[in-house]
């Protein structure tokens, strides 16, 4: 039983970085594309026009955290990532001057943050599914 659920929350954890990353990279694609230059993600410490291309840029190295770590090398290095994505997460919706529109959205936004603190658990469990390998084949 143990072990199933531990690789349930750890495909709960891919899956859950994978889909955040996908949506914000394809915010910040249409952003750079568009060439819309007001995007603002109030949540976020970056603005102005540098703003898409740190998501690009975040969600592709989030990617790469996942992929690396679902075939088993670098599995330390995804749970930095969750770690970095809950906390991120923490001080934007929470921490800051931000605020929601309304019930609903504060009511996304904790449950969009209680599924991070729940890839993050994840994350963890992807460390004990087996040996780290340390080769880059």
């Amino acid at each position: 039983m143990g072990s199933v659920l531990s690789g349930l929350l750890r495909a709960f954890s891919y899956l859950f970085h994978l889909i955040l990353a996908l949506f914000l990279a394809g915010i910040a694609l249409v952003t750079i594309l568009t060439g819309v230059s007001n995007l603002s993600l109030g949540m976020l410490p970056w603005k102005g026009q540098s703003l898409p291309y740190w998501l690009l840029g975040l969600c592709l190295f989030g990617i790469l955290t996942v992929v690396l770590s679902a075939t088993g090398r670098m599995k330390s290095l995804f749970v930095l990532w969750a770690l970095f994505v809950f906390a991120l997460m923490i001080r934007g919706f929470f921490l800051t001057s931000y605020h929601f529109s309304g019930p609903a959205q504060a009511r996304g936004a904790a449950w969009l943050t209680f599924g991070a603190l729940g890839a993050v658990f994840g994350s963890l469990m992807a460390l004990r599914s087996g040996p780290q390998r340390k080769d880059w084949r």
